[in-house]
């Protein structure tokens, strides 16, 4: 199957959810604690990183765009497909409208203020880093083991992709005034959404490949 087993998963969907939940209520009420953080995380990212270190942050700039990610979103998708996984394409484009869905109903919850009339701040998770996050994970988990087999490299790039996700995390902040909790809400939510997603492809796919008639891989 295209998705391994993995004992720690449900764990895993638990402590991310624990973790975004706890955020979302220091969000909501509006907690000295997050204005700490987002301060000082402004601060730091926008001012006193290294120019070294700048240089890498406007690299992440130059893909922190929905105008990159959707292409690459479908790229991604047209990849699965002509590797025979349908339900697999079709699981990661729902999953991924899903995710928006959610992220937007969240957002408007935590964030949905009255001064002189209704307000929303900015979206926590933020949408385009969750959908990075998604896209980041089912190449480096799903795609790259079937075309890089040594496991060095394999590291190297799991690693890189970490790092591609964090400057552009940076760089929201940066050119965006994106709140640092946003970004860390879309960290703990878009990895509580990865597992599920993993969990609930590798209970379901069967089914759904049995329902849909299809002949496909899963």
């Amino acid at each position: 199957m295209l998705i391994q087993p993995d004992k720690l998963r449900k764990l895993l969907i638990l402590i991310f959810c624990a973790l975004f939940l706890f955020l979302a209520i220091q969000v909501r009420f509006d907690m000295l604690f997050m204005h700490v953080i987002d301060n000082g995380a402004s601060l730091v990212i926008k001012n006193l990183i290294p120019r070294g270190v700048q240089n890498w942050i406007s690299l992440g700039g130059l893909f922190a765009h929905y105008w990159i990610l959707v292409p690459a979103m479908v790229l991604v998708s047209s990849l699965l497909y002509f590797m025979n996984y349908k339900i697999a394409m079709w699981w990661f484009i729902v999953t991924q409208v899903l995710s928006m869905l959610l992220a937007l109903t969240i957002s408007f919850i935590l964030q949905i203020h009255w001064v002189s009339g209704p307000k929303l701040g900015p979206t926590i998770p933020n949408i385009l880093l969750v959908w990075w996050l998604q896209l980041l994970a089912i190449v480096v988990v799903i795609i790259m083991p079937r075309f890089v087999k040594n496991r060095r490299m394999r590291q190297g790039l799991t690693m890189f992709a970490i790092i591609f996700w964090w400057l552009m995390l940076m760089v929201c902040i940066q050119r965006n005034d994106m709140p640092f909790s946003s970004g860390l809400g879309s960290l703990f939510f878009g990895y509580f959404w990865w597992q599920l997603s993993e969990y609930q492809y590798r209970k379901r796919a069967k089914h759904w490949r049995h329902v849909l008639e299809i002949d496909t891989l899963i």
